[in-house]
């Protein structure tokens, strides 16, 4: 029986790893979508050859003429691609973009979708995206994703938690394109600073230590979402009982400004966070309203 460790890795070395080509004219011409789905070894390839050329400048070579390995895909493309488009791509994208929108299946409970290397858990999607139109054509892909991604209906749901062990032994490679980053509309943010009973919650060492890492976690977060205009935010909190300050709460979700959501709500809070109403645990559920943008436009 494989363990966990040995089954995340054999599921990363079956992976696809493209062929990066090394001469400079094919990096300077890598599609978007190509320089996206560069794993971290083949970008410092790239950037290490980029940097050789400016530090010593060479004629480059025409780059109409294409590359010996262009020059074995180019054939394969042209037979893919269709001398007419097809009745779909002909219709204005607006109502292409309504197409798209009947593809998405109707919300439900949150399920798992990508796990981005940027963040440290899989987010979770209310609707699927469906994965087979996507596969029909290139333009249908750069047109429908981010829009299935930005649906009114489509709610991304995300974790920031203190333990970021499983995240740095299982994130994936995926990096989701800035296109489908800067769609997302509508988020609820969980944030996690531990689970345990009175009895047993952390000392003061370690309670500073998680929230040192939660913090770090919300600013990659913030980071990934930096091109969004996100209209929605639910915030929901998770800590142990009697361990952290108002002060403590409100200097962590102070990081989550930089998202600057038009709407911010409360989640799911611990209930005893909101028993101690009144007390240095509570959670001001109405210190939220402080993140909406309409109030930091006011400050």
């Amino acid at each position: 029986m494989s363990t966990p460790t040995s089954t995340s890795s054999s599921r990363r070395s079956a992976l696809p790893h493209p062929k990066i080509p090394l001469d400079l004219p094919s990096i300077l011409h890598l599609p978007e979508d190509a320089v996206w789905n560069l794993r971290k070894s083949d970008l410092r390839v790239c950037f290490l050859a980029i940097q050789q050329y400016a530090l010593n400048p060479f004629p480059l070579r025409n780059p109409a003429s294409p590359s010996p390995a262009a020059a074995k895909i180019d054939p394969e493309r042209a037979r893919q691609i269709p001398s007419n488009p097809s009745a779909l791509l002909r219709l204005p994208l607006e109502i292409r973009q309504l197409i798209y929108t009947h593809l998405l299946p109707l919300p439900t409970s949150p399920v798992r979708g990508p796990h981005p290397r940027q963040l440290q858990n899989p987010i979770l999607l209310t609707q699927l995206v469906p994965s087979s139109p996507l596969l029909l054509n290139h333009q249908i892909r750069t047109e429908a994703l981010p829009f299935l991604y930005g649906s009114t209906s489509q709610i991304i749901h995300a974790t920031v938690d203190y333990n970021v062990w499983l995240h740095k032994t299982q994130r994936t490679e995926l990096v989701l394109s800035s296109a489908v980053c800067s769609a997302i509309r509508h988020v609820h943010l969980s944030i996690h600073l531990g689970s345990e009973k009175r009895t047993t919650k952390p000392e003061d060492v370690e309670a500073d230590a998680r929230i040192s890492e939660v913090k770090k976690g919300i600013r990659k977060f913030c980071k990934w979402l930096s091109g969004a205009d996100i209209r929605t935010l639910k915030i929901g909190w998770q800590e142990p009982p009697q361990t952290y300050t108002w002060e403590q709460k409100k200097d962590i979700l102070d990081g989550i400004r930089q998202m600057r959501p038009v709407r911010v709500e409360a989640g799911e809070i611990n209930w005893g966070l909101s028993w101690n109403k009144g007390k240095k645990f509570r959670f001001d559920t109405q210190y939220l309203k402080e993140l909406e943008r309409g109030r930091q436009c006011q400050g």
